[in-house]
């Protein structure tokens, strides 16, 4: 018979993932629903479509599900019931585990707690986003009131210049005006001084 030492190791990968699954399964709770008629359906497709059980697939979905509930809740709440979590998940699965038989159990202690850091992770790079965003916004409102100063003039700064313009066009209106008013005087003088001047001529004439 010939050795084929990569065939026996493959046989036995296939017996270690065989016992750890069969471990797997009786470390597990089980839990019922009851589902709306729409959402077993849609299960059992998604199921179908992937060559899965319903069951795997609800898990999954399940598994999922709370971790986005668990994202929205307030970050300091949040904190303590990960942390509560995460003390009732150790208790839950030994008593899982011995009530199945079953020992050295591979578990995740503080899962939610590793969540828990994720979430707070992204928050503040979010939050630090939102924040270089804003700082970017005001650079580029303060570089265009640069570039375009008479745009960004505030509407009391522009009162003020109308004001001035007006008062600057009647202080050369009212100048005119009174030179206007004046000429008329003026003429009407030196009109009577030629009257006068006629008159003594034709005096003088008439005494000659």
């Amino acid at each position: 018979m010939t050795e084929t030492p990569q065939t026996h190791a493959l046989i036995d990968k296939y017996y270690e993932e065989e016992r750890e699954q069969r471990e797997k399964e009786l470390s597990l709770a089980e839990l019922t629903l009851r589902l709306d008629a729409n959402d077993l359906a849609m299960l059992g497709m998604i199921a179908r479509r992937f060559r899965k059980g319903r069951d795997d697939v609800a898990q999954e979905v399940l598994s999922s599900a709370l971790l986005d509930l668990f994202s929205c809740i307030d970050p300091n709440e949040r904190k303590l019931m990960a942390r509560d979590a995460d003390d009732q998940a150790k208790s839950i699965a030994d008593s899982i585990a011995e009530e199945n038989s079953v020992r050295d159990v591979e578990f995740r202690t503080g899962y939610w707690a590793q969540q828990d850091r994720q979430f707070v992770k992204i928050e503040k790079q979010r939050e630090k986003a939102a924040k270089q965003a804003e700082k970017e916004a005001e650079a580029r409102k303060a570089q265009q009131a640069a570039q375009n100063p008479a745009t960004t003039e505030s509407p009391a700064s522009t009162d003020q210049a109308m004001e001035a313009l007006h008062a600057e066009e009647a202080s050369v209106q009212y100048p005119e005006d009174g030179a206007i008013e004046k000429a008329p005087a003026a003429l009407e003088s030196q009109t009577e001084a030629a009257n006068e001047q006629d008159s003594e001529h034709k005096e003088t004439a008439a005494a000659e």
